[in-house]
């Protein structure tokens, strides 16, 4: 069994949130700052949303999914999605 490493890519969202996401994610955001974020890998496409909702001063978490790790927020407006490190099974 082995795990690979999640390759974070950032995309800037809402009042100036940085938004660091694992590779193979999708984000849907306005202006108004509700976001939207599903993961598009072949291992959980389809799968539930996280949904967040930003300010200028203060972030959200109106649900997030399933296979998600964590959700980290920090002072200086970045947000971190981690998700569940995908497992590989070897016979």
């Amino acid at each position: 069994m082995t795990k690979h490493k999640q390759e974070l890519k950032t995309q800037i969202v809402a009042y100036g949130w940085q938004l660091f996401i694992p590779e193979n994610t999708i984000v849907m955001d306005n202006d108004q700052g509700n976001i939207a974020i599903e993961d598009s890998s072949d291992n959980f496409r389809g799968g539930p949303f996280i949904v967040l909702k930003v300010s200028e001063n203060e972030v959200t978490v109106e649900s997030s999914g399933i296979f998600d790790q964590g959700v980290s927020i920090t002072l200086d407006k970045k947000i971190v999605i981690k998700r569940r490190p995908d497992i590989e099974i070897n016979d």
